[in-house]
């Protein structure tokens, strides 16, 4: 099935970038796609980085010449634009400057100044902006007092596209709510591990990097306590391209307390989500890495109760996204409770000959999700599916 975004491009932004630090452009020199794509591309540099903020790029064009870039810095730093001017060669005049943002200009003082403001003040004629900032405080407010100065303002550039990169951040805009995603890697049959839990390796060496990059994108990650006895998984984001920003924040979902007589040492920095009533049976368990479900290991608000458990936590920023890495049980316990909002879903050509249901996804899209890239890694499939408004 064919995504709405342009080929080459995800909800990681453009897929070879993921990979390769140096992408090949996909459309015509010097057009206006040309020179967003170089924006989007420069965004991505802030991947784990910018977070909550949206990763936003900026690149200065005068004629068929780029004269400078920039992109959205760490957590209450300098955004895109700022940063690209203040990467412009001493002695560069702007009159003839066009300025290509994946973002609407801030238009209001926040932790920044209004990049709006950067750009009035400046001789720049031309601002091609790809998405509006869905923001209330800005939500066309840059582009009216852009236009208002007499700039000329191009919309919508490779919206999807930018919308894509930036999806916990729209999303969040629009619900108020932590985006939750699931990803895995299954066999044509849908089943994620052989009869005895085994699943290494589904997928190829691309599809792992390209899911690495995908860690450091989101804030946090989950996998369940049966995948993590089995797997031991590290969760990081070692084999993507750079920059590597972050780790995630790491789960076990383990609501029967599996993991309870583990040494502490063993959980490797690893947080553990447990049935209340479960963890109430241990004592001198660390309050610090059990974090208690209030409902029982059996309940059927048990999804519910462990979103919200996980959404209440004091994180370092603000907590924006949650990716659950499996496994299967977990997955469709969520799938089953309509409380995943975006998938990512590597179908390689592996096979295993003896298969149980219960490593098997039980989920089949219907007209509530829609299908936003679908990208070929040698032998994988990767679709990407997004949960419609």
């Amino acid at each position: 099935m064919k995504g709405y975004l342009k080929p080459g491009y995800s909800l990681a932004g453009r897929i070879d970038r993921t990979l390769s630090t140096h992408p090949e452009p996909l459309f015509p020199l010097h057009t206006d796609e040309y020179w967003m794509e170089q924006a989007l591309i420069e965004s991505m540099n802030a991947t784990g980085l910018s977070q909550p903020n949206p990763s936003v790029g900026c690149v200065l064009v005068k004629g068929t010449q780029e004269i400078a870039r920039g992109f959205t810095q760490a957590y209450r730093q300098a955004h895109a634009e700022r940063d690209a001017f203040s990467r412009i060669p001493s002695g560069t005049t702007l009159e003839e400057v066009t300025a290509y943002v994946t973002l609407e200009p801030c238009s209001h003082f926040g932790f920044q100044p209004p990049c709006v403001d950067l750009l009035l003040k400046s001789p720049i004629p031309r601002i091609v902006i790809a998405a509006l900032d869905p923001d209330p405080r800005v939500n066309g407010e840059g582009i009216q007092k852009l236009r208002a100065a007499g700039k000329t303002v191009e919309l919508q550039v490779l919206d999807e596209e930018a919308r894509a990169l930036n999806h916990p951040f729209f999303k969040t805009r629009s619900t108020q709510k932590t985006v939750w995603i699931g990803k895995w890697a299954q066999m044509p049959s849908g089943h994620l591990a052989d009869l005895h839990g085994n699943s290494k390796w589904i997928t190829g060496e691309k599809s792992r990097a390209y899911t690495h990059w995908l860690r450091q994108k989101y804030d946090c990650i989950v996998v369940g306590a049966s995948t993590f006895l089995k797997d031991q998984p590290k969760l990081t984001v070692r084999d993507c391209a750079y920059p590597h920003h972050r780790n995630p924040t790491r789960f076990v979902f383990d609501p029967q307390g599996k993991l309870l007589h583990l040494p502490v040492e063993s959980l490797d920095g690893f947080k553990v989500l447990v049935s209340k009533s479960v963890l109430a049976q241990h004592s001198g368990v660390s309050s610090e890495i059990f974090v208690p479900i209030p409902v029982t290991p059996d309940s059927p608000d048990l999804a519910a109760a462990f979103r919200e458990t996980l959404d209440s936590l004091a994180f370092e920023r603000p907590l924006q996204s949650v990716m659950i890495e499996g496994g299967p049980r977990l997955l469709n316990l969520l799938l089953g409770a309509g409380k995943l909002d975006a998938l990512h879903i590597f179908t390689g050509q592996q096979k295993f000959l003896e298969l149980s249901e219960r490593e098997r996804i039980a989920w089949i899209p219907d007209e509530s999700w829609s299908c936003a890239a679908s990208h070929k890694f040698d032998d994988d499939l990767l679709q990407e599916w997004v949960k419609k408004d």
